[in-house]
């Protein structure tokens, strides 16, 4: 469960605090740097591009989990946004995973001990197998997949360095413009037939969802394991649909079709996929994640 972390560097203002955000080149790190800047805090990101810059340092996740050490800036809280997240790559590749997701996070949370930064983590409702809704963040994980193995482990092993960590495991996250929803969006208002999956579910957050949450996470010093989900799941067949009726097209366009007939592994489309969260929001000043809301804002 999450926790408050006791810790005299509690006191620190966000406009004296300094954030490194690792793997600044992702999806949900260009949501949390404008957010972290908003809030006051100077911040510096990592990425795998040779490109010298006051606000970007080199860093190669592989690299740091092949050498079991990482050199990092000076900062007041850091937040591992990088990960491999493919479920094929991971699948095909598991020592990989293992060395990405599990190894270099631990050898961030080992470089950061004793320097009294706060730690964060993204995580994913995938550590669970998805046989039953809206798992707790106390629920051991059971996760049926390579990634959901390697975030589990990581997990485990980074609050295990260091007790004062924070997990935030996060459903699936959609940003604004969301390829695959855009995509559908624009066939069906050519009146042109999608494709979508009638046996895979997701419980979506909007990527500045996920911002505003690791935000609050690092002014609370928040710790331990947190998770964020919409309130309710909705699976891909229906979000299509969703999308049809918005451009006014016939819901006969969206065709149904079996996530395995896609080359989608076994586990990688559990029957659930939402987390409980109730407990968390208000402390990451939300409200109730509706997920057709979702759907509408990434698509305006």
């Amino acid at each position: 469960m999450g926790r408050r972390r006791g810790n005299s560097r509690a006191s620190i203002a966000a406009m004296e605090a300094r954030a490194l955000v690792v793997g600044g080149d992702g999806r949900i790190a260009r949501a949390l740097i404008p957010a972290l800047a908003r809030h006051g805090y100077e911040v510096v990101a990592t990425t795998r591009r040779r490109v010298p810059d006051a606000a970007r340092v080199e860093l190669d996740l592989a690299e740091v989990a092949r050498t079991g050490s990482a050199r990092l800036p000076d900062c007041d809280v850091a937040f591992v946004c990088a990960a491999m997240s493919s479920y094929a790559e991971c699948r095909s590749d598991e020592a990989a995973a293992r060395a990405v997701n599990v190894g270099a996070p631990a050898a961030i949370a080992r470089a950061l001990r004793g320097s009294g930064a706060q730690l964060v983590i993204l995580s994913t409702n995938g550590v669970f197998d998805g046989e039953q809704p809206f798992r707790s963040a106390g629920d051991t994980p059971d996760g049926a997949t390579a990634y959901g193995r390697s975030k589990a482990a990581a997990e485990q092993l980074v609050r295990a360095i260091d007790p004062d960590a924070a997990v935030l495991r996060l459903t699936r996250v959609f940003r604004a413009g969301e390829p695959l929803l855009a995509g559908w969006a624009d066939r069906l208002r050519a009146r042109e037939p999608v494709e979508a999956f009638a046996d895979m579910v997701a419980a979506p957050v909007a990527v500045d969802h996920a911002a505003a949450a690791l935000v609050a996470i690092a002014r609370r010093r928040a710790a331990g394991i947190l998770q964020l989900s919409a309130r309710r799941e909705v699976s891909y067949v229906q979000i299509a649909r969703h999308i049809a009726a918005r451009a006014g097209a016939p819901l006969e366009l969206v065709q149904a079709v079996a996530a395995a007939t896609r080359g989608i592994g076994p586990g990688e489309a559990p029957r659930h996929a939402s987390l409980a969260c109730e407990e968390f929001l208000p402390g990451f000043g939300l409200a109730p994640i509706e997920p057709f809301d979702v759907v509408d804002a990434v698509l305006r």
